[in-house]
């Protein structure tokens, strides 16, 4: 079949991409630069915002996927974030039920849902994030009811929901791939405290391809693996080194208390906050007991263990150079 996709050249891309042209099917990419040519593949250049570019990325497609997203943690409302994020699954969405286009995917977020209460299960039935007005959370949200709204009129619409995706083939690296590579090097002096739900970028891209031909229209499904706290994750990591890493835990009150001085720092060196109250609160405030029943049953959603996940992207960093 003939796809259309929007965020191909991200981490989740790197490893979908390849993917998808080993089945046979024939691409069609949104991207701003130019790009070598690649056999089953056309590039469409432009602006994800724009109407035109987006016709015809759609032209002919019998799918298209919309992973594209700006993403940030800062404690500020980012309308402009809102507005790409919100606008862009707007106008892909009119210009795919414009271009006859049969399934509309859209990539969300876990953090689309409410996270609390933090020890109760949480499901496709969690209501949607309360978080920061115009914040990643909020846009996301929108933009998922968004999208299942507009399952109607011969367009079916699915939502696929992962956790923190986490994996090889991460070569710019990610934020989770710079701490897999800072705790492997030691560069790590402590540990904030919570933790996160991490899923492998392959099983996700798994259920993006089943979810061509399967799932059920207007229906969302979360993507989840294993919840670690970073303790967890610092030991997988030693135990995959040969070497354990015994890093302090800070308390959350020492970690607010110097966040002004973080954000001076910032400031003064023109770069971005170590960490912000955002960040934080992703890690403090994280469901630990987040279901991926509904996508195993439908996507036949198998999610490797995180150790397996740790271990084989430490490998490729390895390979690749970054790390010796």
């Amino acid at each position: 079949m003939t796809i259309a996709i929007t965020g191909s050249t991200g981490f989740l891309g790197a490893v979908l991409i390849p993917m998808l042209l080993e089945q046979g099917h024939q691409l069609r990419l949104l991207t701003r630069k130019k790009t070598e040519a690649v056999p089953g593949v056309v590039f469409v250049y432009g602006e994800l915002l724009d109407t035109l570019v987006l016709d015809e990325l759609v032209k002919g497609a019998d799918v298209t996927i919309h992973m594209a997203a700006m993403i940030s943690v800062s404690d500020r409302p980012e309308k402009e974030l809102f507005h790409v994020n919100t606008e862009s699954t707007r106008l892909l969405i009119a210009a795919s039920r414009a271009a006859g286009v049969k399934r509309f995917i859209f990539v969300s977020s876990i953090t689309a849902y409410c996270q609390a209460p933090y020890d109760e299960v949480l499901d496709e039935l969690r209501g949607p994030s309360d978080n920061l007005p115009f914040g990643y959370d909020h846009s996301k949200a929108v933009a998922q009811e968004m999208a299942l709204q507009n399952n109607q009129d011969g367009l079916e619409v699915l939502v696929l929901a992962p956790t923190a995706v986490a994996g090889p083939y991460d070569h710019r690296p990610s934020l989770i791939g710079k701490a897999v590579l800072n705790m492997y090097r030691g560069k790590i002096p402590a540990l904030f405290p919570g933790g996160v739900d991490f899923v492998d970028v392959r099983d996700v891209s798994d259920a993006i391809v089943q979810a061509l031909t399967k799932g059920t229209p207007g229906e969302a499904y979360i993507l989840s693996g294993e919840w670690l706290t970073l303790s967890a994750l610092a030991a997988h990591i030693g135990n995959i080194r040969g070497k354990r890493i015994s890093l302090p835990v800070l308390p959350v009150w020492l970690i607010m208390g110097a966040l002004p001085f973080v954000n001076v720092w910032a400031g003064l060196t023109g770069g971005a906050p170590y960490y912000t109250r955002q960040s934080v609160y992703n890690l403090i405030r994280s469901n630990r007991k987040i279901s991926n029943n509904k996508a195993r049953t439908a996507l036949q959603f198998r999610p490797r263990p995180v150790s397996v996940t740790l271990a084989d992207t430490i490998q490729w960093f390895k390979q690749t150079g970054k790390l010796s």
